[in-house]
């Protein structure tokens, strides 16, 4: 029993996969207790809005942090751990549940993994003295400044993340060393200290995206037909802040409005979209941090004493749902409760042989970072609305992959080549495909590739 003192389960998934059932299921088999680990649920109210569980849903299941507070990450972290060593005191299993990953890995390791200060320097970022002292200079200045004396730092931070740049002269300027340095050592470190608080189980719920997108479109359906608008308009009233897809409805529909009914309605409709695409959106983010982040993280702990064990579930399926997520979740939950020898993760399913195939060895190193320029989809002042040239660049591999394979990138090249096809006609094909866009190019374009 020694393990059901100490140990934690953790579920994490995008959401619309049943993290909540799944946690259910296990915590009525294990004698265990539920954590919310969702930032949005920790907020008193607005049930629909946040899609928390309810009560009859619960089972009698035990749920603690949910319909509770507004939290930084640092309380969450704080409180969390109180209600784990508290389900230890009673000789019950902790059971971690939400899509909030970064409160997750708070909770399950030491310190937040992939900070970019990457780790402790000795100064405080509280002082605004050095801050205050740079101010005449503009922030190509302090760029220029901190390639010179730390080439490597600067490769990390675009010319005008200000904030970062003085982080990393600060450190320099307050303690002697490079601040490349500093974070090579505390990389070294982490590698051997062990950052894991417990041994844990983690299990990724996952949904094959075109299933996923179909269940988060019938979701926003049924949150509708539960009362959302009513939520929403009272979320207006207390926060004045209501969901930003439904702002211009909203107001129009307020009583003293002169908006005609269908154009209300065209408004409620657009809002409606715009919240599954928005939804669809934070899947997608969701699912790239736990694959970027998350199972990484867990990875590095295999070779240390606390060790984290990640699982995929499938659940694209919900006529599987029994067989492929609950039987099989409940099996290794049973055998990491018991102590007993876990089963290879990539053979739970072809699902997760091949999602963890996909998933890095480890955590990415902030100095191996590179930052990418892509000359396709950069524009030059003059083909801009505003007249302001564009540059788009990567931070790091992973988003310069996304960004080449994105619809946008793709878009653009075939742009480019039209525009080459044209002057050629022309005679005149200097500028060639590193030509910057032209207007007629899709201006709505994001660095990151999505």
């Amino acid at each position: 029993m020694e393990l059901i003192r100490k140990g934690l389960i953790a579920i994490t998934g995008t959401t619309g996969v049943g993290k909540s059932q799944l946690a259910i299921e296990l915590a009525r088999k294990l004698n265990g207790e539920v954590i919310n680990a969702d930032a949005l649920q920790v907020y008193k109210g607005y049930d629909i809005i946040t899609n928390k569980v309810t009560a009859e849903e619960m089972l009698g299941v035990p749920h603690h942090l949910l319909d509770f507070k507004e939290y930084t990450v640092q309380e969450f972290e704080r409180d969390a751990l109180q209600k784990i060593h508290e389900i230890h005191g009673r000789n019950r299993v902790p059971i971690l549940v939400g899509g909030t990953n970064y409160y997750i890995q708070s909770v399950m390791f030491q310190k937040e993994p992939g900070s970019p200060q990457g780790g402790s320097t000795g100064v405080q970022p509280n002082d605004h003295s050095f801050e205050q002292s740079q101010v005449d200079k503009s922030n190509q200045q302090l760029w220029e400044e901190l390639k010179s004396v730390d080439p490597i730092m600067a490769e990390n931070w675009h010319p005008n993340n200000r904030r970062k740049i003085l982080r990393s002269l600060e450190v320099l300027h307050t303690t002697g060393r490079k601040h490349s340095e500093w974070v090579a050592d505390s990389e070294e470190a982490r590698r051997k200290e062990e950052t894991l608080r417990f041994p844990t189980l983690l299990f990724w719920l996952y949904a094959d995206t075109p299933v996923l997108n179909q269940r988060i479109d019938n979701r926003v359906g049924d949150m509708i037909e539960r009362g959302l608008f009513g939520e929403l308009g009272q979320l207006a009233k207390d926060l004045s802040d209501p969901r930003a897809e439904f702002e211009a409805y909203l107001k129009a529909a307020a009583t003293d409005s002169k908006t005609s009914e269908l154009e209300c309605e065209q408004l409620k409709a657009k809002g409606i979209e715009d919240m599954k695409t928005s939804t669809r959106r934070y899947a997608k983010r969701q699912i790239t941090w736990i694959r970027n982040k998350l199972i990484p993280e867990c990875r590095s702990t295999l070779g240390k004493s606390t060790r984290a064990h990640p699982f995929v579930l499938d659940a694209t399926d919900l006529g599987q749902w029994k067989s492929e997520v609950m039987n099989k979740g409940l099996s290794i939950a049973q055998k990491f409760v018991g102590s007993a020898q876990l089963p290879e993760a990539a053979a739970v399913s072809d699902t997760a042989a091949r999602l963890l195939a996909e998933v890095k060895e480890k955590p990415n190193s902030i100095l191996a970072w590179k930052r990418h320029f892509c000359s396709v989809c950069s524009k030059s002042a003059e083909e801009t609305p505003n007249g302001v040239a564009l540059e788009v660049w990567l931070n790091g591999d992973d988003e310069y992959n996304q960004h080449m394979h994105s619809r946008q990138h793709k878009h653009n090249i075939k742009h480019r080549k039209r525009v080459s096809s044209w002057h050629k006609k022309d005679g005149d094909d200097a500028r060639g495909c590193d030509a910057p866009l032209s207007k007629r190019a899709n201006t709505n374009l994001e660095s990151t590739g999505d």
